[in-house]
């Protein structure tokens, strides 16, 4: 195929785009396909374009179809071009749930990008290739990904402020991906820093209520993670009040759910069952089928836990019929194996095997073999029960079996279908490879030529330059020369004079250096007796407490009045007095410099920034503070932020610069 003029391209692009769109209603997708029997170059491309423009809506398969034989038309010098059609090949396939084909595309786009510099292009096909990963279970991977776009953009921001295309709520959007796959991967203080920073700028930027509030829920679900109920419920609760405002029932229920899940996690049964109970009404209310019948099966579980079989026995049995009425197997094995599992557990092993074979028919229809492994062991121990121990060892043994074929499945029809679409790929790179030859060869030769002209000039320059600079190191050394004749009897004068500074300076230092090291002494022994002293005062206090429960009750108030007079020992400012003494006598306006960073720090920040500063452990700082062990790693995580320091940054190494 000819090569087309780059410059020609654009125009006749321009023109034709411009003809074919203002005619777009009137031209239907059968007028584009007969316009394309007769046409070739930039007219056919022209034409494939908008023809897979039009079935992307209508059937995406064709549109990839179409718009991968425009990508093969393409030549080298369009890379622009070519990523933007990479790019919508690679959306179609993630729009289709096509995630192992969209990432291939979303790669040969972001490479073209990255060749041509494009950050704002780069950002976003990095975040929609992440996207695809998250999707894939791949959170890892798509974490790099996010991480890259946030980087690149406060360099393209600080250029770029204020262009319609590109605002703050982008970085937020980044950020609350990113913020998403580290969640999964288990790093959820990192999760939790960039969910909460993604809040604050979609607040700042002025986003919708709902936008808001479901950045809430995000920052809520990883203090559920990590077991924060407290924390998560007053986010899930405050985004409740903006779903109420938008009186969206769909997240409003949702919101409740998650309640429920804290309060169930607190072991606060009752409240979790309100909440349950709340999302269960709004799914009756909006006639959510299958949601009221996850929430039934929620229920179920507490309500047994409280020893009410009937009501869960109930529940589940309605799940049941709405599964069945819903044709939804997965719901119906679910409520059928959490029936057995009642049964099973309420010594009921007929009505338990009922069940659960039930539910394993069902289940093997739906082909879930995790669900399928959990139940051939809950009929292994239903069998094991009846006192039929070779059906028992049988079910045992089909569990074993799918749990092992369990690792494999997923991966094996993942490498298929990337197999398939990497010998796909490969069949279009040899068409490229074919229609670009002969424009490859020409290009080769111009260059070649260019080159040879090149290396001729830069020989010349070359010789002009060695020429030059030959000169001027003559002159130098002259001058030179001359400079360190002089040079010699300024430093053999001032040699004699910095001798004897010197050794004035040496004994100095060694009687500073001895007071350093006394007033470092005095103030590790003050430390150390604080942690003595606090020691041995929580251990009596401990004694005490355990005398006191078997003292008599007249003896009570003696123990009592001893307990609080340790108290107030352990409070004792006296001991901080001297020891600040000592510190500051060693380690000149720390406290300042910790100040001029952020006036507000309190007394208990100044303690622990000291106490790092004597490279103290965590279990000494917790002795000499008087504090829980935990409450240390929360002091230091606190104090991070009042410091402006990142989450990984090392807090050791900052305290130990500002002395």
């Amino acid at each position: 195929m000819r090569k087309l003029n780059i410059g020609i391209y654009q125009t006749v692009i321009t023109i034709l785009i411009i003809i074919i769109s203002s005619n777009c209603n009137a031209n239907s997708i059968d007028s584009l396909k007969v316009s394309l029997e007769n046409q070739e170059g930039a007219e056919r491309l022209a034409t494939l374009i908008l023809l897979g423009d039009a079935y992307k809506k209508t059937d995406k398969n064709k549109s990839n179809n179409i718009l991968k034989e425009a990508y093969s038309i393409l030549s080298i010098d369009q890379p622009k071009q070519s990523a933007d059609i990479a790019y919508q090949i690679a959306y179609n396939y993630k729009t289709m749930q096509h995630n192992d084909s969209a990432s291939i595309y979303y790669n040969l786009a972001l490479s073209s990008y990255k060749n041509l510099n494009d950050t704002l292009n780069i950002m976003k096909t990095s975040t929609m290739k992440g996207l695809s990963l998250q999707s894939m279970g791949e959170f890892g991977t798509s974490a790099k990904l996010f991480k890259n776009g946030i980087d690149l953009f406060a360099p393209y921001w600080i250029k770029h402020e204020g262009e319609p295309n590109i605002s703050k709520i982008h970085l937020a959007t980044m950020m609350s991906n990113y913020g998403i796959s580290l969640y999964e991967i288990g790093q959820y203080d990192s999760a939790l820093y960039y969910a909460t920073e993604a809040f604050k700028i979609k607040k700042e930027a002025g986003v919708s209520s709902k936008q808001i509030a479901k950045a809430l829920v995000n920052i809520g679900i990883v203090y559920l993670a990590v077991e924060k109920g407290a924390e998560s419920i007053s986010y899930f609760i405050d985004a409740n009040k903006l779903f109420s405002q938008l009186n969206d029932s769909f997240n409003i229920r949702k919101c409740y759910n998650n309640i429920g899940m804290a309060y169930k996690q607190m072991g606060d049964t009752l409240l979790a069952i309100e909440n349950y109970e709340k999302s269960r009404e709004i799914c009756m209310a909006i006639n959510l089928k299958k949601g009221t019948a996850t929430s039934l099966v929620n229920l179920s579980g507490l309500y047994a836990e409280m020893g009410k079989t009937k009501k869960a026995e109930s529940m589940l049995k309605n799940a049941l019929t709405i599964g069945n009425e819903l044709h939804d197997k997965q719901l119906t094995s679910n409520a059928l194996e959490n029936l057995a599992t009642l049964y099973f557990k309420s010594n009921k092993l007929k009505k338990a095997l009922k069940y659960a074979d039930s539910s394993n028919t069902v289940i093997t229809q739906t082909e879930e073999m995790d669900i399928r492994a959990e139940n051939n062991l809950l009929l292994s121990k239903i069998y094991e029960g009846l006192g039929n121990y070779n059906k028992s060892l049988q079910y045992h043994k089909l569990y074993l079996t799918l749990h092992d074929s369990l690792f494999n499945v997923d991966n094996t029809e993942r490498f298929n279908r990337l197999q398939t679409e990497f010998e796909t790929t490969k069949k279009e790179q040899k068409i490229i490879l074919l229609t670009k030859d002969k424009e490859n060869q020409l290009l080769e030769n111009k260059i070649l030529k260019n080159r040879q002209n090149t290396f001729i000039v830069v020989i010349i320059l070359i010789l002009i330059l060695v020429a030059i600079v030959g000169f001027m190191i003559f002159l130098k050394r002259k001058k030179d020369g001359e400079i360190q004749i002089q040079k010699e009897l300024f430093h053999k004068k001032e040699n004699e004079l910095a001798k004897s500074e010197i050794e004035k300076s040496k004994i100095k230092e060694e009687e500073l250096q001895r007071s350093i090291l006394y007033k470092s002494k005095q103030l590790s022994t003050h430390a150390l007796h604080m942690m003595q002293k606090n020691t041995m005062l929580q251990e009596i206090q401990f004694d005490i407490k355990v005398l006191s429960k078997k003292a008599p009750i007249e003896d009570k108030p003696d123990f009592k009045r001893i307990n609080q007079q340790i108290n107030q020992s352990l409070r004792s400012q006296k001991d901080w007095d001297v020891f600040k003494l000592y510190f500051e006598d060693i380690n000149k306006n720390f406290y300042q410099k910790l100040n001029e960073i952020n006036p507000d720090l309190t007394t208990n920040d100044h303690r622990l920034c000291a106490l790092i500063k004597l490279n103290m452990t965590s279990k000494e700082m917790a002795s000499v503070l008087n504090v829980a062990p935990n409450s240390i790693k929360s002091s230091r995580y606190r104090l991070k932020k009042k410091l402006g320091l990142d989450v990984e940054a090392d807090l050791e190494e900052f305290i130990k610069g500002r002395g």
